[in-house]
């Protein structure tokens, strides 16, 4: 028994001993928590552009031209916690350049809501560079965190009057999914 005590002892005394020690030769690692990392802001392109086209039927004057086919791909951008910055690429062929209205439902939550992406005029310097033709002011939506489904559209019209008719046509609206931290 008498053996047992010593060992126990000895063994106590050399733990408490390398206890004594390790702190004053060890450097003290205060323990913090790190903070949670700020996502960068990621861009995504809408998987479907905006396709439509745009012209006149005229009975008096006539059409500058045959219409063409314009496309606009608009982009989401969540730069910050549930909110996305909703803008278009520059179309360098477009004919026209009417406003795009973006609709969005955030599928973990079920909110939904619509904001407009507005035509930013060309300076009248000429020449205006293709790129300048048809811009759109970016618009900012709350959306909150979760996956995000997007739709863009241009809207259809006709115009009728005793000078001609004027039309646009859908063919695509823009669609995208994207996820929002």
């Amino acid at each position: 028994m008498r053996r047992a005590a010593i060992h126990r002892s000895f063994v106590a005394r050399a733990a408490a001993s390398v206890a004594v020690l390790a702190v004053p030769l060890c450097p003290s690692a205060a323990a913090t928590a790190n903070p949670p990392p700020v996502p960068a802001a990621s861009t995504t392109v809408f998987q479907v552009p905006v396709r439509f086209v745009e012209g006149c039927l005229s009975t008096v004057f006539a059409c500058l031209g045959l219409p063409s086919l314009t496309t606009l791909t608009p982009t989401a951008t969540s730069d910050a916690p549930g909110t996305v910055t909703f803008a278009t690429e520059p179309s360098p062929w477009a004919s026209t350049c009417p406003d795009v209205t973006v609709s969005w439902r955030n599928l973990n939550t079920g909110a939904v809501g619509a904001t407009a992406l507005r035509r930013v005029e060309p300076g009248y310097d000429p020449p205006i560079a293709p790129q300048d033709r048809c811009r759109h002011a970016p618009a900012t939506a709350l959306t909150g965190s979760g996956t995000i489904v997007a739709t863009a559209d241009v809207g259809a019209f006709t115009r009728g009057g005793p000078a001609g008719v004027g039309y646009r046509l859908v063919f695509t609206p823009g669609i995208g999914t994207f996820q929002v931290h």
